[in-house]
């Protein structure tokens, strides 16, 4: 997969790491401090679900229309982000 840039907002792109962030610390912090949405198991898997849209709709190369997994969307994610440190990294050569 090819570093394309793609007009985003950056503010779309934080909110996506801030819902997959509140999930996971919430998750790690155990039983003790649960987050609303960890009260409700159905209302984190649709939180979840969200937030892999939310990734589907902000990096590029990941095919629309089409079904893919959660897994795959996570692959093309990582992908995405090697992509970016080369880009970074030849930049600062250059």
């Amino acid at each position: 997969m090819k570093a394309i840039s793609p007009v985003r907002s950056v503010r779309s792109c934080y909110e996506a790491v801030c819902c997959l962030s509140e999930q996971s610390l919430a998750i790690a912090r155990g039983s003790s401090n649960k987050s609303p949405a960890l009260e409700e198991p159905m209302s984190l898997l649709y939180d979840m679900n969200d937030c892999y849209s939310k990734l589907r709709e902000l990096v590029p190369g990941i095919p629309q229309g089409t079904k893919v997994s959660q897994v795959e969307i996570l692959q093309h994610v990582i992908d995405y982000i090697f992509d970016l440190q080369i880009v970074l990294e030849e930049e600062a050569k250059g």
